[in-house]
């Protein structure tokens, strides 16, 4: 029995790159094998996406869609696709194709010498100068915060087992980060190296605010260090408070003078003022720090489902 390919796209408005998108996957998974579905994931599009890929699917058997009620984000639309996928690897590849299809074919090649993941490096990116900084600060922080083994500027262009994917969606975690829960898993990866172009039409679907909803997800689900820095600042300033309280006690009573100041006088008004601010500050941001694992708790135990799906096609009931 021949191995079969699943192919997962998940995409959000992306009408002007359907067509091309299936014309080049397709023609990159037929290379190397002829028993593959190509699963969209369309994640509640407001523009043309779902009909295009509709009248695609009427021409294409291998072309699977599933429409979500409404747009759940990238991440749950990728696990939309995993749990409906049936081939024996699958591949994750975004609609934009700012990553390259090409590289199945060797990807494939490493998962049959018995790699569970291949995942890929991306060693260049195209893009604007702010993105990739942003990028690149995001990726600093989260190597040094996370719990993760990993050196590699990663995203979710890949491909892994099926016994990968059914770990996967047996997880029960609402705020999915997949690159990260696929590192977290374990068994036999390895990375391919890249160059990451700019997208092939039309605008990136990831806004400011939910690149940092990505990130914050990516780094509260695979570490607790940020509540272990606020414990560690809160003790040292602890420890600096005790020992301004007993400096000021011993000035007091043996009232020596103190950088010109003796302890009968008042301090600077201004100085006062800049400790409260920055010590107001630490506190807001240590709260809000705070706030976002309780936030997060709060959206875990609503044990909410991650999605729902409207209508499939071209699935085998």
């Amino acid at each position: 029995m021949s191995v079969k390919i699943s192919v997962v796209i998940p995409c959000f408005n992306e009408s002007e790159n359907i067509n091309k998108t299936f014309s080049r996957i397709f023609e990159c998974v037929s290379k190397f094998s002829n028993n593959f579905e190509l699963i969209f994931v369309d994640d509640g599009s407001s523009d043309d996406s779902f009909s295009k890929l509709y009248l695609l699917s009427k021409q294409n058997k291998n072309l699977k869609i599933i429409k979500l009620s409404k747009n759940f984000g990238h991440q749950n639309a990728i696990f939309a696709g995993l749990e409906n996928s049936s081939g024996d690897c699958i591949f994750t590849i975004d609609a934009d194709l700012q990553d390259p299809p090409e590289l199945f074919e060797e990807m494939y090649e490493k998962w049959k010498k018995g790699f569970h993941v291949v995942y890929g490096i991306r060693k260049k990116r195209e893009g604007n100068f702010f993105k990739k900084l942003l990028y690149g600060i995001y990726h600093k922080i989260f190597k040094l915060l996370s719990n993760l083994d990993n050196e590699h500027d990663l995203g979710d262009f890949g491909l892994i087992d099926k016994k990968i994917k059914n770990h996967l969606i047996d997880l029960k975690e609402k705020n999915i980060y997949f690159r990260g829960l696929r590192n977290w898993i374990g068994f036999k990866q390895t990375g391919i190296e890249y160059k990451r172009y700019n997208r092939l039409d039309g605008k990136s679907k990831y806004s400011l605010l939910k690149l940092y909803n990505l990130a914050l997800n990516g780094i509260t689900n695979f570490s607790s260090k940020p509540l272990t820095l606020i414990f560690l600042s809160g003790l040292i300033i602890f420890i600096l408070s005790i020992f301004l309280i007993v400096f000021y006690l011993l000035q007091k009573i043996y009232n020596f003078e103190f950088l010109g100041v003796f302890p009968d006088q008042v301090p600077g008004f201004y100085t006062l003022v800049i400790i409260l601010i920055l010590f107001g500050s630490f506190n807001l941001m240590c709260m809000g720090i705070m706030g976002e694992y309780i936030g997060r708790l709060y959206e875990e135990v609503k044990s909410r489902p991650k999605f729902y799906v409207d209508e499939k096609i071209n699935f085998d009931e």
